[in-house]
């Protein structure tokens, strides 16, 4: 079981990238949420289920909904 914790810790290490370097928003967007749902699986992998189950909620679900609100009304693509 350990070993899927280190590549959660991976997963999370590379969307947080992939995200920074991304020109497309909302590509930008759906990984800072899968961001957040790997954070959520390690708050619970520490036993903190109530702080798993408030970031997967906040930050895997409706931060990612609003930003994603925000940029189609706006320009999606960074110049």
């Amino acid at each position: 079981m350990e070993i899927i914790n280190y590549i959660v810790i991976v997963m999370a290490i590379l969307t947080s990238l992939a995200a920074l370097l991304q020109k497309d928003l909302i590509k930008c967007i759906i990984l800072s949420g899968f961001f957040g749902l790997c954070i959520a699986y390690l708050y619970y992998a520490l036993l903190a289920p109530d702080v798993a189950l408030t970031e997967a909620i906040l930050g895997g679900a409706i931060l990612p909904a609003l930003f994603a609100f925000t940029v189609r009304r706006t320009q999606r693509m960074d110049e």
